[in-house]
């Protein structure tokens, strides 16, 4: 017997007749039974099919009811999330620097070489927790100019600071970096607070003017909107967002050190540092009006929160001059850069006399609360040895930062362990006070 398919009723007559003319053919003995019809996606997929139509069309009865409900319920729009931002170094950054030449203690047998910049899991530059019980602990607070990010890392004097006390005192000593590229005293201070404190720090050492004098020139506010360096930050979430954050997480989970020397390979190869951002674009062509008085009381204002901050909670406040190489000698990148600021009505006069201005605040702010400056403007030659553009330090004079700084900072660390010896102490160091 032929294996003849049921035949549905239903069927549109312009689909049967061809299987039909086949069958009667294949009566006749004229050819094989063709195969019947091709069944239809619901018919072979009839589950998945009707779940498919029935999320559609739930999706679309969702968004009919929104537009409908937009009419008669007030919306504030997409909900906004606000942050105050810790502006560190990210925790666990591994990065590769490689320095030009002048960098370098070449007289000291330092040779070029690539610098690495190692973040531990608070966020501080390393070598920092060198103890697990420290006699003294210090922590620096400052931008670009305390980071040292191009200097070795065992060269950097925040670093050498505790070693030169550790060997002078015969303690332990753990010095913090916790300065950051592109940070003013806001930043610091933000970092004092949430980050520092906790490690109830001896002494805390500040240096901040030049990234100030700057914010404050342009923005004439520290609480500005700058995308690079405001404080307070909104976030309104997006599928963008959302999205890379989940390819951050999933790289970070399954391949972070593949990742991370693909990184370091970039670099070496790259050979430089990458391009330089202009996070004051959005204001290059305006002139900026300067009122001193103001920018002053701004950056005074924050010098004094620094320090009553860090005497309520029993810390040793030292603040820092800048040193700069701003008086002549400049390299043909900072005039280009000098013109830039001279177009929006700075002249490079005015500039260098307001960085003056900054570091005399930071003395006159010393002095009247009685705190230590340690005035590496004056101690620190402004010569392309020591200053390599108009405010960064080389190896070298990052050498000769700490043994000043470590001179100044003998007789509070002197007075500081003797108070917890119930002594007197003496200057370990043996440097004039």
């Amino acid at each position: 017997m032929w294996n003849i398919p049921f035949i549905r009723l239903s069927e549109p007559l312009g689909r049967l007749n061809p299987w039909l003319s086949s069958l009667r053919e294949r009566v006749r003995g004229r050819g094989p039974l063709p195969p019947p019809p091709r069944k239809n996606l619901f018919e072979r997929h009839p589950k998945k099919t009707l779940a498919v139509v029935v999320v559609l069309a739930i999706l679309v009865l969702a968004l009919v009811a929104d537009k409908i409900l937009a009419y008669k319920v007030t919306s504030q729009g997409p909900t906004i999330e606000r942050y105050v931002r810790l502006r560190e170094l990210a925790p666990l950054t591994f990065e590769v620097l490689n320095p030009p030449a002048k960098i370098f203690d070449t007289e000291a047998g330092s040779t070029p070489r690539l610098v690495y910049i190692r973040v531990d899991e608070q966020g501080f530059l390393m070598p920092s927790r060198v103890h697990a019980h420290p006699d003294l602990t210090l922590a620096f607070l400052g931008g670009s100019t305390t980071e040292c990010r191009v200097v070795p890392e065992e060269s950097r004097f925040p670093y050498l600071v505790g070693r030169r006390l550790e060997e002078a005192f015969k303690v332990k000593v753990n010095s913090y970096n916790a300065a950051r590229s592109g940070n003013n005293s806001l930043h610091s201070i933000n970092i004092l607070l949430h980050k520092v404190m906790p490690l109830s720090p001896d002494v805390v050492v500040m240096m901040h003017n030049i990234n100030d004098l700057v914010a404050l020139l342009y923005e004439k506010t520290y609480w500005n909107n700058n995308a690079s360096r405001r404080v307070l930050v909104e976030v309104k979430p997006t599928l963008t967002g959302q999205v890379r954050g989940f390819f951050q997480v999933l790289r970070e989970d399954t391949i972070p050190h593949l990742y991370r020397a693909l990184v370091e390979l970039s670099q070496r190869l790259r050979g430089d540092q990458g391009q330089d951002i202009d996070e004051f674009s959005h204001l290059r062509g305006r002139k900026v009006a300067i009122n001193r008085a103001s920018l002053l009381q701004e950056f005074r204002s924050n010098l004094q929160m620094f320090v009553d901050m860090c005497r309520d909670r029993q810390i040793v406040p030292v603040l820092m001059t800048q040193p700069n190489r701003l008086s002549g000698n400049l390299d043909p990148k900072t005039w280009k850069e000098i013109k830039v600021m001279e177009a929006q009505g700075i002249s490079f006069a005015e500039f260098e006399e307001l960085h003056g201005l900054f570091n005399q605040a930071i003395r006159e702010v010393g002095a009247a609360n009685q705190v230590l400056v340690v005035d590496l403007a004056r101690d620190i030659p402004s010569e392309p040895d020591y200053v390599y553009d108009p405010v960064h330090l080389t190896e070298k004079a990052s050498k000769l930062a700490a043994q000043v700084i470590s001179r100044d900072l003998a007789p509070l660390v002197t007075a500081r362990l003797a108070t917890r010896r119930g002594g007197q102490g003496s200057n370990a160091l043996g440097f004039k006070q």
